[in-house]
């Protein structure tokens, strides 16, 4: 009767952990875009690549530009945890400005 709990128990922490460690990838792969455009001259940066090399190749960008502000969107899937409890995608979003 207690084995199964434990278990579960641990099925769940991991699973846990592994939604962590995803968003935590995901934002700093956010963040890295978000930066190497801003530093990047005339718009040569390629933030996929950032993005994939850092948060894989499953996760998304979205990049949006208003005059001076860059900010970065990424999607990275989790997948699906034990009895549907965890999130299925999380998101990291960083905000870079340009000076001139």
């Amino acid at each position: 009767m207690v084995l199964p709990t434990v278990m579960v128990v641990a099925l769940l922490l991991l699973s846990s952990a592994r939604a962590v460690t995803v968003s935590m990838n995901c934002q700093e792969a956010a963040r890295v875009a978000a930066r190497e455009m801003v530093i990047a001259p005339d718009g040569d940066a390629n933030p996929s690549d950032v993005v994939t090399r850092i948060a894989g190749s499953r996760a998304t960008v979205r990049v949006e530009e208003k005059q001076d502000q860059i900010t970065v969107t990424t999607r990275c899937p989790v997948g699906p945890g034990p009895l549907g409890m965890l999130p299925v995608a999380v998101e990291g979003e960083a905000v870079g400005l340009r000076y001139e």
